[in-house]
């Protein structure tokens, strides 16, 4: 058997390769771009209120590390390196007062922020339920940035009553937004 090894492929035309059935390239298909965020100190401000304040990549044991050039981040704002095809991931650690539903929202715009849609909601807690309740709510989407100047992504507190508190810490990370780079617009 022998073996055949290149550093670069490249295609007369196009941008395609044809790969034997059955075969792969290595490396294909591999994350570019990869980025962790976490909220540092608890969020309490009552109603419904951006996320302007205390987000940093984790700092603990193994973390902080990202793949790529990383997302920047200025009052809450959140710019992507890159276009492309992004995973947006929210977890967030809400304990909410009796009687209170609260959320996190993961907020989008593609004129910078002069217009914006909550595109998804990460939702803790039982309106009139009686009780409070404490829970690590999840929520995703998928966005295609093709502007990296307009297309921007903030996180927003909904519907907090005063107690409620969307938790947050320097050690260890309670609330955490992930960004991930799934391919190309």
């Amino acid at each position: 058997m022998s073996q055949l090894n290149v550093n670069t492929i490249g295609a007369r035309t196009g941008t395609e390769i044809s790969i034997a059935s059955g075969h792969t390239l290595a490396g294909m298909g591999v994350l570019k771009e990869v980025d962790q965020w976490q909220l540092t100190a608890n969020f309490t401000t009552a109603g419904d209120n951006d996320i302007t304040s205390n987000l940093a990549r984790p700092s603990g044991t193994l973390q902080g590390a990202y793949i790529g050039t990383g997302m920047t981040e200025s009052s809450g704002i959140f710019t992507f390196p890159s276009t492309g095809i992004w995973l947006i991931q929210v977890s967030a650690y809400i304990n909410a007062t009796t009687n209170d539903g609260c959320a996190l929202g993961i907020v989008g715009t593609n004129d910078n922020f002069s217009t914006q849609d909550i595109l998804a909601q990460a939702i803790t807690g039982k309106y009139n339920s009686g009780y409070k309740d404490a829970a690590t709510s999840f929520v995703q989407t998928i966005v295609d940035i093709t502007d990296t100047a307009n297309d921007k992504i903030k996180f927003q507190a909904g519907s907090l009553s005063s107690g409620t508190v969307i938790n947050g810490s320097s050690a260890t990370t309670l609330t955490t937004f992930v960004f991930m780079k799934l391919g190309e617009t």
